[in-house]
């Protein structure tokens, strides 16, 4: 085989017994003019590109890995190695043993190295790209005279579709080439290909599981689920609302532990009288409600008791009454702070144990990360039926806050109501009062509302009548206040009047790993009210967005998803769209950022363009306009180009899924 492969590297002969595949490959690198002699070391990826396509193929390494673990095993001490490489031939992992990993150095057989045909000549991994068939390629098969010494059997990883994954292959001296090798290798790959497949269920099976949670706590009666013996597993917001406790609470409980009487199941597994659907007083442990309860039977495939779901419906909330109207402007609950990081969940915590009493709090955090909202649901959880007024400090020129705090009597000031006006102090009384920015409130009206808040009474401009005030006080400020004590800006005694209970909320910046949850949430809530569906963000987009350091907090990463869902045209959302909102997003990520042209881009993509910075250009560009476009017809001629010239474009740079 050596004299068939110097023949023809040297003249040109084709021998007579070249296996085809190997034949048609050396003839490809043939004529793209590679160097059968002059290759060392392959090339590789750069780090950055290399960390990205890590991420890309996060669940085929996962799935892969105890396969290749698996393999190594057999061929241990043997001087064989195994790799993962991606569809492009990029490797993503190395097995080998730790006595070899020199040698597999010399060879180029790491991590991050490209061994598609283009950069590597005939070898198996390419091949098999190419073929998506299993192959083995031994000794002097190779292009490159640098792998004479090698045998490798290489295998494609495919999906349920036929679409090629990635590639397994097994490399080891020439001398230990056997046929079952590449027999072990197609049956880890069709193993792995089976637990991929098992893997997307599931995912679909997650999917749809969030659709069904998200329907279930959209609707308007609550909802609960039990097991056979009255544990809770599963909650919906307006159910917990109406038996006065949290979702978060209520998972794992027995429902005995929050409402008096029966269970929901008897001891006979049947739907007790008392839940057949009729009114019926539900003692919680706060209050007597009045609800409408149906109660449904969970069977097993055997027809045994699982367990049943309950529907609630509060007569209350059925009956328009003057106290519901007090709630007007309130609407955010415990059950609509979104998200599972520790940071998060410590401040709804605090938040929950704040609500249980009346002292005043002081909510402390960035601009954007809800503060407002977390008033609310403090409000809420004991208060619900009590008026909740909200005052922006900054919002409130200082010559007309102490009269929009406090109120004023008749002809108390020039151009003042003539009959007088009720100050937001009073209008909050029995309920909550939140004063947002309250770093910003004037001095001279600092020292009022200190009174206010030592003297439990306020006077209105004008007047000379003491009002009592029944009022709990939220502040809420996104300076350090103690800073603006130090400087002057704040009175010391107001502060410690106010941070009774401090609670910080943090930045969205120390709670990343909600970054995909919010994206869910915000992307179900602004497709339904724009009217569009669209599946879901691309995982890239995820990381994309959760590398960004958000300094608009939530206010800023709901801005980005909305124009994302105004603009796209199709049914999905990748990163131009995310990274073309954030600044300087994409600095580090990309050499240059191409932003969206105004006009029609004057680059004749018909020409042939040379490798480096206009080939990225172009690359580039033609992506934008596949993703503006959801018409290849349109694209092309925003282009300025044929659509045939589009579509060898689009075959050239592999965007067939744009």
């Amino acid at each position: 085989m050596k004299k068939t492969w110097t023949d023809f590297v040297v003249s040109g002969i084709i021998g007579d017994h070249i296996r085809k595949p190997i034949l048609d490959s050396w003839l490809r690198c043939r004529k793209a003019e590679l160097d059968p002699h002059t290759l060392n070391r392959t090339p590789t990826v750069n780090e950055e590109n290399f960390r990205k396509r890590l991420e890309q193929n996060k669940i085929l390494l996962d799935v892969s890995i105890p396969f290749m673990v698996e393999l190594q095993e057999f061929v241990n001490k043997s001087g064989y190695s195994t790799t993962l490489t991606d569809p492009n031939g990029v490797i993503l992992e190395l097995i080998c043993d730790h006595s070899i990993l020199e040698a597999a150095f010399t060879k180029n057989l790491v991590r991050g190295s490209i061994w598609n045909e283009q950069m590597a000549g005939t070898n198996a991994t390419g091949l098999a790209i190419d073929l998506l068939q299993p192959i083995q390629v031994i000794g002097p098969e190779h292009y490159f005279e640098c792998y004479h010494d090698l045998t490798c059997s290489a295998a494609p990883i495919l999906d349920e579709t036929g679409k090629l994954l990635g590639i397994l292959d097994m490399a080891g001296p020439k001398e230990l080439a056997y046929p079952h090798t590449l027999g072990m290798v197609v049956a880890a790959t069709k193993a792995i290909s089976r637990q991929l497949c098992v893997v997307a269920s599931n995912r679909q099976v997650d999917l749809t599981n969030h659709y069904l949670s998200t329907l279930i706590d959209s609707m308007t009666d609550g909802v609960v689920a039990v097991d056979v013996k009255g544990k809770i597993i599963g909650i919906n917001s307006q159910g917990a609302k109406i038996l006065k406790t949290t979702t978060f609470e209520s998972y794992g409980k027995n429902i005995l532990e929050i409402m008096d009487g029966e269970t929901i199941l008897d001891h006979n597994g049947q739907v007790p009288s008392a839940f057949k659907e009729k009114d019926k007083h539900i003692i919680t442990k706060s209050k007597k409600i009045n609800c409408l309860v149906n109660s449904k039977l969970i069977l097993h495939d055997n027809g045994t008791i699982a367990g049943a779901v309950a529907t609630l419906k509060d007569m209350n909330q059925t009956k328009p009454t003057a106290q519901k109207h007090k709630r007007k402007g309130t609407r955010f609950t415990f059950d609509d702070i979104i998200g599972e990081s520790s940071e998060l969940l410590r401040s709804v915590h605090l938040s929950q144990i704040a609500a249980k009493g009346s002292a005043t709090v002081l909510l402390q955090g960035e601009s954007g990360t809800g503060k407002e909202m977390f008033a609310q649901a403090i409000h809420n959880a004991r208060q619900s039926d009590q008026p909740f007024i909200a005052i922006n400090c900054a919002g409130i020129p200082e010559n007309l806050i102490e009269s929009v705090l406090f109120g004023y009597e008749e002809g108390s000031f020039t151009g003042a109501s003539k009959h007088g006006k009720i100050g937001k102090f009073e209008l909050a009384k029995g309920g909550t009062i939140f004063l947002d920015e309250i770093g910003e409130m004037p001095i001279n009206t600092q020292t009022i509302l200190l009174r206010v808040l030592q003297e439990r009474y306020i006077q209105r401009i004008g007047g000379d009548k003491d009002i009592p005030i029944e009022v709990r006080v939220i502040a809420a400020t996104n300076k350090n206040l103690a800073e603006e004590v130090k400087n002057g800006r704040f009175r010391q005694d107001l502060y410690y009047r106010l941070n009774v209970l401090q609670i910080n909320i943090p930045p969205l910046r120390k709670r990343k790993k909600d970054i995909p949850i919010l994206a869910d949430f915000f992307l179900n809530e602004i497709t339904h009210s724009c009217g569009k569906y669209i599946e879901t963000l691309h995982p890239s987009t995820i990381a994309t967005m959760q590398e960004y350091e958000w300094p608009g907090n939530i206010r800023q990463f709901k801005n980005a998803i909305e124009q994302a869902v105004n603009f796209t045209e199709t049914n999905r959302i990748d990163d131009y769209f995310i990274s073309n909102y954030l600044p300087n997003i994409n600095a580090e990520m990309t050499p240059k950022e191409i932003p969206v042209p105004q006009q029609k881009p004057h680059i004749n993509l018909a020409e042939k363009t040379p490798t480096g910075d206009l080939k990225d250009l172009e690359l580039i560009t033609i992506r934008k306009a596949l993703l503006l476009f959801s018409e290849r017809k349109k694209a092309a001629a925003y282009l300025g180009i044929s659509r045939s010239t589009l579509y060898r474009k689009i075959k050239q740079y592999h965007l067939e899924d744009y």
